[in-house]
């Protein structure tokens, strides 16, 4: 026991995790090409959800299978599976959606597993990660993708703890919810089906709510509570329409919010309270639609999917009025647009979001709460952050067991100082960054291998001019692709 404890170490130290699960983005292409009846976000989302989503246990290809092994054995007794995760980071980059780790080291090596227990429809899952950042010094690091505890028989699920969730059609990043900064520790629950009989012909639907807290130390107010609401629909499987929301109120030393104010926010706005001694909410909501063609379904040939996403939202919300009635309504516009295309075993991706209001802050800024929408200073939405215009593109050319990648990406911040009477003040200098990426995954011997570099030139970097740089960042990594684990056969 000692001896493979030994052995698993000196793993750690040589690996590191994929900065993209495989696996789940093997799962994603299949929805795509074969137009199935399943919603976005599928990549980040549980094990167990990807197994009810695709709809079957086997058939899917070597990756899909590994990745749904313990989740298949449901409900023929109890099932488990352990997945440890190694891997080694190096250089002075850092990368994006990371569950908050930032691996700001030159030096950092991870170990980390991906564990879940299932009996019946009674569900633990635990992804947890830790690691030491050196050079210069030694600091040790604790990520927590999920640890979820919860009943969940596909249809309807409800739980408590901590989960990465993917709220939005982008690939690269989502203007609400996403894994870039540590998850929030909340009670959730949710359904996602069908409506019953005649009514399954209007399409799928999804609801999730959850309500919890920002535990992470803050500058502005501890611990405030956080309201998550994400509504779905498939009509039809080419199209898919979404609508989301945050609100953040409460914490150490606020006052309690109404209930009535914060379900329907018909008030947005607290006036005439210097003091800020009385509730106040901080919102973010969005809409988005994406459009998916199965092209090769349709039509056979070398074409696979055609898919195309937009993302919608507001940083605050204001009043307006339809006659007699006033309504909330988005402020504080925000857009992400993207497309994919898919030409045999090639796959051409593409993704821009512009996050520059001239006065509205996103994520951070609000009159209480200074920090906003922030676990220790990464933003829960998009890892563009606030006043950000990013590009992204990435072309990857996928076999049964591999996949080659190469991206570029270019992020624009601007030094906002002060939003004042309809006006913004900011610093002379803009922070520019232009990366480069290439990286390969690959199933082989029972566990994904991953291994990628980046190179980003850094023009202005924390807006202070003549502050230029390179920046490298190497990254290797392995997960087992079962593990250990026991899960009775299928029938």
């Amino acid at each position: 026991m000692i001896r493979g404890a030994a052995v698993l170490l000196l793993v750690a130290i040589a690996a590191a995790a994929p900065d993209d699960d495989l696996g789940r983005a093997a799962a994603t292409q299949v929805v795509l090409n074969e137009g199935l009846d399943a919603f976005s976000g599928l990549a980040p989302e549980s094990d167990a959800r990807a197994a009810f989503i695709l709809g079957s246990c086997g058939g899917r290809g070597p990756m899909i299978e590994g990745l749904l092994a313990a989740a298949c054995g449901r409900g023929r007794g109890v099932s488990w599976q352990v997945r440890p995760t190694f891997g080694l980071e190096l250089g002075d980059g850092s990368g994006d959606n990371a569950t908050g780790d930032a691996a700001p080291g030159w030096f950092g090596p991870r170990l980390g597993a991906r564990a879940a227990l299932y009996s019946g429809p009674m569900v633990l899952r635990a992804s947890p990660r830790i690691g030491l950042d050196a050079i210069p010094g030694v600091s040790p690091s604790l990520s927590m993708s999920e640890l979820w505890i919860g009943y969940d028989r596909g249809k309807g699920w409800i739980g408590v703890g901590t989960q990465d969730r993917w709220m939005g059609p982008g690939h690269h990043g989502t203007l609400l919810l996403s894994n870039n900064a540590m998850a929030p520790w909340m009670l959730n629950g949710g359904i996602d089906g069908h409506l019953p009989g005649m009514l399954g012909v209007i399409g799928r639907f999804r609801a999730e709510a959850g309500v919890g807290f920002l535990t992470e130390p803050r500058r502005d107010v501890d611990n405030p509570g956080l309201l998550m609401m994400d509504f779905r629909w498939l009509p039809h499987p080419v199209l898919e329409i979404g609508v989301n929301r945050l609100a953040m109120f409460g914490g150490e030393g606020r006052p309690d919010v109404d209930i009535g104010q914060l379900l329907v926010p018909s008030e947005p706005h607290v006036y005439d309270d210097p003091d800020k001694t009385l509730p106040d909410q901080n919102e973010l909501a969005t809409v988005n639609f994406r459009v998916n063609a199965p092209l090769h379904r349709w039509f056979g040939g070398p074409l696979g999917h055609l898919a195309g996403w937009w993302e919608y939202g507001g940083e605050d919300m204001i009043l307006r009025d339809l006659g007699t009635i006033k309504y909330p309504s988005l402020a504080g516009v925000g857009n992400l647009y993207g497309g994919e295309l898919a030409i045999g075993p090639v796959v051409l991706t593409g993704e821009y979001s512009r996050l520059m209001d001239d006065y509205y802050r996103w994520y951070v800024g609000h009159r209480v709460y200074h920090d906003g929408f922030t676990q220790n200073g990464r933003v829960l939405g998009h890892f563009g952050g606030p006043d950000s215009e990013t590009t992204w593109a990435q072309v990857a050319i996928w076999g049964e067991r591999w996949r080659v990648r190469a991206s570029g990406d270019m992020v624009r911040r601007v030094g906002v100082i002060e939003a004042s009477n309809d006006a913004i003040f900011t610093l002379p200098t803009e922070e520019v960054r232009l990366r480069g990426s290439v990286g390969a995954d690959g199933l082989w011997r029972d566990a994904w291998w991953s291994a990628s570099y980046s190179l980003a030139n850094v023009v202005g970097e924390d807006f202070i001019p003549g502050n230029d740089g390179i920046e490298h960042r190497f990254v290797l990594g392995v997960d087992l692709a079962s593990g250990w684990g026991s899960a009775p056969s299928q029938p």
